[in-house]
């Protein structure tokens, strides 16, 4: 799964990475088409540096970065144990579907 972020066709509107010397521990990264909508795609941390607020402040990040750059929508998709996080940051449930076309694997 890593190795898809290696590829150079895999581009982002806007991303931060997160380290702790050498070690990667947190990362979000957005596509837009960098007028009306944003889409958080990735927003990870390390399971040791978990509930330490990072998850927290590269939302944080992320959000003003849109904002200031007068993105209409930001649509991040999440499971459904992990709403009391993204309702602190104004987000709402909606449907949507989702389908995956092949295993990454």
């Amino acid at each position: 799964m890593e190795s898809c972020y290696e590829n150079e066709l895999m581009t982002s509107y806007f991303h931060i990475s997160v380290y702790d010397g050498e070690k990667l521990i947190g990362y979000i990264d957005t596509v837009s088409n960098g007028v009306t909508d944003a889409y958080i795609q990735d927003l990870m941390v390390h399971p040791q540096y978990q509930g330490k607020g990072i998850g927290t402040e590269l939302m944080n990040m992320t959000i003003a970065y849109l904002k200031q750059r007068k993105i209409y929508m930001i649509s991040v998709v999440f499971e459904e144990k992990l709403l009391p996080f993204y309702k602190r940051f104004g987000f709402y449930p909606m449907l949507c579907g989702q389908m995956q076309t092949y295993d990454m694997d």
